[in-house]
């Protein structure tokens, strides 16, 4: 965990990890400060039995582990369950606590699409692009969402496919989400998209097309060049330059297939396990 806690209990030698997110944790007060900022993974279940043996045979809170094992059900006890835990000791006072359950309540009545893209907004936190995407496909596919939230939706997917390195689709997604908010940003990574994909010709050309001022058009290239400057200095930047030399000089057949093993490679990166292609 990124920040610094100070634990008064013991910790334990072999950590726990949270299977959501692939946190590690040691003791009992990174377990509460991690569960009071990721709430939103629990509206629908509990964290799992593991935890449970963590506390009981790492930190020696057989006790609490005890009690929380009676409260497992997600569908009658979650309140329950994360005021016993956050109450076991003196990490959180009881107006936190309270603050931590109310806002717990408020994440449980929010429209179904936005538990999914806080959802799939911690995903990409946490480098899991697929299972991002995943998230906000179900969120863009509930009945209720407004066509801004359609737009937002859909700049946050074109960021995680852009991740997995998926320019085409991030294209598509970036245009879909400036048609419904006319944001400068989505319509800035729309034109990225297409300069990874054919150049900077057929960019200025795409961004034309659209019929926007010049000016914008202009204010994008400054900005263009620092995003390519540093592209170019990455390792990524050599691998897709050697693909699309292979492609080509008449190695198409080649290049897709090292193509599609670079981007499992990114995805293994990005990700604990594989939960969309």
């Amino acid at each position: 965990m990124r920040e610094t806690l100070i634990c008064t209990g013991r910790l334990g030698d072999h950590p726990y990890r949270f299977p959501e997110t692939g946190v590690l944790v040691y003791s009992y007060e990174e377990i509460c400060y991690y569960l009071s900022q990721h709430m939103i993974c629990y509206l629908h279940s509990l964290p799992d039995e593991e935890l449970l043996l963590f506390m009981k045979e790492e930190l020696g809170l057989e006790k609490l582990a005890k009690s929380l094992s009676k409260l497992n059900n997600p569908e009658r006890d979650q309140m329950k369950y994360f005021a016993a835990l956050f109450r076991e000791g003196s990490y959180f006072h009881e107006e936190e606590i309270r603050e931590i359950l109310d806002e717990y309540r408020s994440l449980k009545n929010a429209p179904t699409h936005l538990q999914l893209k806080m959802m799939g907004d911690l995903m990409m936190e946490n480098r899991r692009a697929s299972a991002a995407i995943d998230y906000y496909d179900k969120a863009l596919a509930c009945p209720e969402i407004s066509d801004k939230e359609a737009g937002e939706l859909c700049h946050n997917m074109g960021a995680a496919r852009m991740r997995l390195f998926r320019f085409q689709d991030a294209g598509l997604d970036f245009l879909k989400a400036y048609q419904k908010l006319e944001e400068e940003k989505s319509l800035f990574y729309y034109y990225m998209s297409v300069c990874f994909l054919e150049g900077e010709e057929k960019a200025d050309e795409e961004i034309r097309s659209l019929e926007v001022p010049d000016i914008l058009l202009e204010s994008f290239r400054p900005k263009r060049q620092m995003f390519l400057e540093e592209f170019r200095h990455s390792d990524l930047s050599g691998a897709c330059r050697r693909l699309q030399f292979m492609a080509g000089s008449g190695r198409e057949e080649e290049a897709r297939i090292k193509r599609e093993k670079q981007v499992r490679t990114m995805q293994r990166r990005f990700r604990s396990e594989l939960i969309r292609a």
